[in-house]
């Protein structure tokens, strides 16, 4: 089916405002979105409630001042994001390497422990697209799942874009089975996992309060043995510039007990990517509503007392 002429039209202006991003001086582009980032916390309540409640979950011990700074501060990371995107996208379009941008020197010992297939997950932490691609190319070509752009000309556009820094993705509906195979092909997938899951999560404590959690990638990982590593690309500075860290790589226990093995991992993955937030709580995404899918009592419960019964749904 050939493209409509709005599509054309919301291609070329998007094009045009992603090259025009791109060369925006980084001093001025990132500071704009830094102070536009600011502002927006400032001004939604709603979304400052969200990352209050987080924040007080994960820092008990600083004051309502100190959390909101830190919130507002990581708003503005989270604004910056896109123009991260576009330069990437002009990076790659170029024919550019990643390693001009992200310090690998920090992850290097993990990903040379692993051979593919592995999992790498990851959190909305620094720069997650920064993450998949700084990895596709490490290891030479990876998989990931990621949301689609309605524009067909667009989505054809990215894809093509982030193919050429080893990183194929797949469309959320359907994407799992293409993950898996990429890896049951020797391939890498790549996933971020840090999100409400609203149907089909597992209960879990995440930054002590129980949240609904991705399940697919451990649920790969304990059925066929993949190792696991959690890493993030944190920004060094206040512009396009990355380094890679990472946790030490594990592969899941597996009891036989499949609900007791499945929420081991997820609780597991937690641990990780709590880890790496509080390394840089700065750079992540406090304002998204981690707990807004809620368990039933006796998984709540359950859940709680790190047990697995009624945990996953």
């Amino acid at each position: 089916m050939r493209p409509r002429l709005l599509d054309r039209v919301v291609y070329l202006l998007a094009r045009t405002a992603i090259g025009v991003a791109a060369r925006v001086p980084q001093w001025l582009g990132y500071g704009c979105a830094d102070a536009l980032g600011r502002l927006f916390f400032r001004l939604d309540r709603r979304r400052r409630g969200y990352a209050l409640r987080l924040l007080r979950n994960a820092f008990p011990d600083r004051s309502e001042a100190e959390l909101l700074r830190l919130g507002a501060r990581a708003t503005g990371n989270l604004f910056k994001v896109p123009l991260d995107m576009a330069r990437l996208t002009r990076l790659l379009e170029c024919g550019g390497d990643v390693r001009a941008v992200l310090d690998y020197r920090q992850a290097e010992r993990q990903l040379a422990s692993l051979r593919p297939p592995f999992l790498g997950l990851t959190a909305h932490l620094g720069n997650w697209e920064v993450a998949a691609i700084g990895v596709a190319q490490f290891v030479g070509g990876a998989d990931g799942v990621a949301r689609v752009a309605k524009n067909p000309l667009l989505q054809r556009w990215i894809l093509q874009n982030r193919e050429r820094g080893g990183l194929r993705i797949h469309p959320r509906r359907g994407g799992i089975r293409d993950l898996a195979a990429g890896l049951a092909a020797g391939r890498v997938g790549l996933q971020v996992v840090d999100q409400n899951q609203r149907l089909r999560g597992v209960f879990a404590p995440f930054f002590g309060e129980i949240a609904s959690c991705e399940r697919a990638a451990v649920s790969l990982a304990l059925r066929h043995g993949y190792a696991i590593v959690v890493g993030v690309a944190l920004r060094r500075g206040r512009g396009f510039a990355f380094d890679l860290v990472a946790a030490e790589p594990f592969v899941l226990e597996r009891t036989g007990d499949r609900a007791r093995d499945l929420f081991a991992a997820v609780v597991r993955v937690n641990t990780e990517i709590e880890r790496l937030v509080r390394r840089a709580p700065e750079q992540y995404l406090w304002i998204h509503d981690r707990y807004r899918t809620r368990p039933p009592a006796d998984a709540d419960a359950a859940a709680a007392e790190d047990g697995p019964e009624q945990a996953a749904v």
